[in-house]
């Protein structure tokens, strides 16, 4: 485990009249609500995205963060990995989640890719069973690369799908492997920009036909948890 918060201690529940900025003022993980902990109702997940991946830019600029792993490649990715856990230990949070792309840098070819995110997932394997921290849903990023700029599921170009589809089940394995309760499908870049540019009925089919593939894959791969569909 890593030091990079600075011999930060576990953040506690103080009450409503603390003013200790790095102490839980309302959540009491201990509170019994309705018959049962807080902690069971209100079970927060840490976004990998959100803490971790996110440059901090918009629309009329780049990056604004600056952090140790950005650019670090695969050594840069398992710095990240060990802050991860070193903050989600800080904050008592039960579950992560993460899209694949958070998690490893991107590799030259898709089988590169895969193989940086099984390394990944072999650390997130150990630090699991040392934290017990658990994965809540995994995901695959079918959004940043410009090769999805046309959809992933809906693209009309078939290596895309073909593309997508892979990478969706790399990710539920993966998902699976690390004891996640749910699968995520977010579909950032899906559908159509204006309706003078798209086929709508062969998109519908297209994603359809994604949808199908990956229910299947389910079953087969004897995932438990819930299929997820994010609406963008």
């Amino acid at each position: 485990m890593s030091d990079f918060f600075k011999g930060l201690s576990k953040v506690q529940y103080e009450g409503p009249d603390s003013d200790n900025p790095l102490a839980f003022h309302h959540y009491n993980p201990d509170e019994i609500v309705m018959g049962k902990r807080m902690e069971e109702h209100l079970r927060f997940a840490v976004a990998y995205w959100h803490s971790f991946a996110w440059e901090g830019g918009d629309p009329f600029g780049g990056r604004t963060f600056e952090r140790p792993w950005f650019d670090g490649g695969m050594d840069g990715a398992k710095l990240k990995a060990d802050v991860a856990f070193e903050l989600f230990t800080l904050l008592g949070a039960p579950y992560f989640c993460f899209h694949d792309a958070d998690v490893r840098p991107e590799g030259e070819s898709f089988a590169e890719s895969k193989k940086r995110l099984e390394a990944l997932a072999d650390i997130f394997e150990n630090k699991i069973a040392e934290t017990g921290v658990k994965l809540l849903w995994g995901t695959a990023n079918l959004f940043s690369n410009r090769r999805f700029m046309g959809g992933a599921a809906t693209n009309p170009d078939p290596d895309v799908f073909a593309y997508a589809a892979a990478t969706i089940k790399a990710n539920m394995d993966v998902t699976q492997r690390l004891g996640g309760e749910n699968y995520v499908l977010w579909g950032g870049r899906e559908g159509y920009e204006t309706l003078l540019n798209t086929n709508l009925g062969q998109e519908m089919d297209q994603m359809g036909r994604m949808l199908s593939m990956v229910v299947d894959y389910k079953h087969k791969i004897g995932f438990s948890g819930a299929i997820l569909i994010e609406p963008k």
